[in-house]
């Protein structure tokens, strides 16, 4: 009954505006506010993001320029781009032109077909360590790693470099690769791309009691806001641990530049779900935390 009612109340109302004079001219009157609306409508991209997961591999340098994929992280306030590319040109394409927003990563490799093998390469050993003498980098990574793969040259050289310069490793590896990597050197950094891609919360949780330099970058994680909504298991463990947590895009091919704008709306909305405090941490404190960078607050209107 009550919905009869509601259906016949709204069908009123769409007689009124449309086949009576006076509903008419009030719906043409409100189109030029309308227009006007859309027109000065600003969205408000909040809070600030630093991308943790960005790739501008080759096969995206013909169909993504890097004008357009700075420009779009500026309109969509992503200050921070922590980018490994294959080869690793496609990083210095993008810092080139933004020094200030790209935080450059070491690939080791040549090309994607090294992802599988670098590890036992020793081309690739030596290529490291050039590059880190010789260019800026933050890091080395993100690179492939699994159980039995760690106990290499060119993995124990790799670590070694990474502590003598400071430098943060970005690891898509299981959890056994990872014990392994703190077994070479338990003063390691280490990014764990994707939270392990299929790794559960719970042992994604012990590994972070376990491991006070490990942070987890969650891009390409559906599990954990599905529909939009944050997954409790998910939720519980960023509020245990607000400061190990990191958002990524993940474009590792073209298609994923194109929904770049997707996953910073889909992070900004489950972010809203945590405590403000937690959700600026994970956002970008964390990010800018770890690679010793400052942000600089917002003026505001009002102050100086």
């Amino acid at each position: 009954m009550a919905a009869t009612r509601a259906s016949l109340w709204f069908r009123a109302i769409g007689l009124f505006f449309t086949q009576t004079v006076i509903g008419r001219a009030l719906v043409f009157l409100s189109l030029p506010l309308a227009l006007l609306l859309i027109t000065y409508y600003k969205p408000t991209y909040e809070p600030p993001i630093f991308d943790a997961q960005v790739h501008y591999n080759e096969e995206s340098w013909k169909r993504v320029s890097v004008r357009a994929i700075l420009n779009g992280a500026e309109e969509l306030n992503v200050p921070w781009l922590l980018v490994g590319s294959t080869p690793n040109e496609g990083t210095w394409k993008l810092h080139r032109s933004d020094p200030q927003r790209v935080i450059p990563m070491l690939v080791p490799g040549f090309t994607r077909e090294d992802r599988d093998s670098w590890f036992n390469n020793a081309e690739i050993r030596d290529y490291i360590e050039d590059e880190i003498l010789n260019r800026p980098y933050h890091g080395i990574g993100e690179f492939f790693l699994f159980d039995g793969q760690v106990n290499t040259p060119v993995v124990k050289h790799m670590v070694a470099l990474a502590v003598e310069h400071r430098l943060v490793l970005h690891a898509r590896s299981d959890p056994n690769a990872l014990r392994q990597l703190f077994e070479l050197d338990p003063s390691l950094r280490i990014i764990w791309a994707h939270a392990g891609m299929f790794t559960q919360p719970e042992t994604v949780g012990r590994m972070l009691g376990r491991y006070r330099n490990l942070w987890v970058e969650i891009s390409h994680r559906g599990d954990i806001a599905p529909g939009g909504s944050l997954d409790p298991q998910w939720r519980e463990l960023m509020l245990l641990h607000p400061d190990r947590f990191m958002l990524g895009s993940g474009t590792y091919s073209t298609e994923y530049w194109f929904q770049f704008r997707t996953y910073m709306s889909r992070y900004r909305r489950w972010l809203k779900q945590l405590p403000p405090n937690v959700a600026e941490k994970i956002a970008f404190r964390n990010g800018l935390d770890l690679f010793g960078l400052k942000y600089q607050e917002p003026q505001r209107q009002g102050k100086r």
